[in-house]
């Protein structure tokens, strides 16, 4: 071989190399993400390793319910005189009618008063 081709071959090699080392680099980045929002066991682990494993959940722990006032509902709602809120347990459920552009301010409204459940029965104008 001569020395022009084998620096040719040299370079060839580092350059397979590297190509290498960066695409699977970003899979594996991908495949940890996967894993890690996976609601179901693959058997796999973010390591890669195939063994199985047994996945726990955490605790689930419930909010205390939350009191809402009538007066914490009309100033949600002040700005909308076609929507009616009632609250019970925690729960607001809204009646009548808005336009699509004020239904994402309304809910950001209502959602503000931290309801353990918002019950949307808005119609869209």
């Amino acid at each position: 071989m001569t020395p022009r081709s084998m620096k040719a071959t040299a370079l060839t090699l580092l350059m397979s190399a590297a190509l290498f080392t960066f695409s699977c680099k970003d899979k594996k980045e991908e495949d940890k993400s996967i894993d890690a929002n996976s609601s179901t066991n693959t058997g796999r682990d973010v390591t890669g390793d195939t063994s199985t494993s047994t996945v726990e959940s955490a605790p689930t722990t419930t909010a205390p319910a939350t009191t809402i006032t009538d007066d914490q509902l009309k100033d949600a709602i002040k700005d909308y005189p076609n929507v009616t809120a009632t609250a019970n347990n925690g729960e607001v459920t809204l009646t009548g009618s808005v336009k699509r552009n004020d239904l994402p301010k309304l809910m950001q409204r209502v959602q503000a008063l931290n309801p353990t459940k918002v019950n949307n029965n808005l119609s869209i104008k």
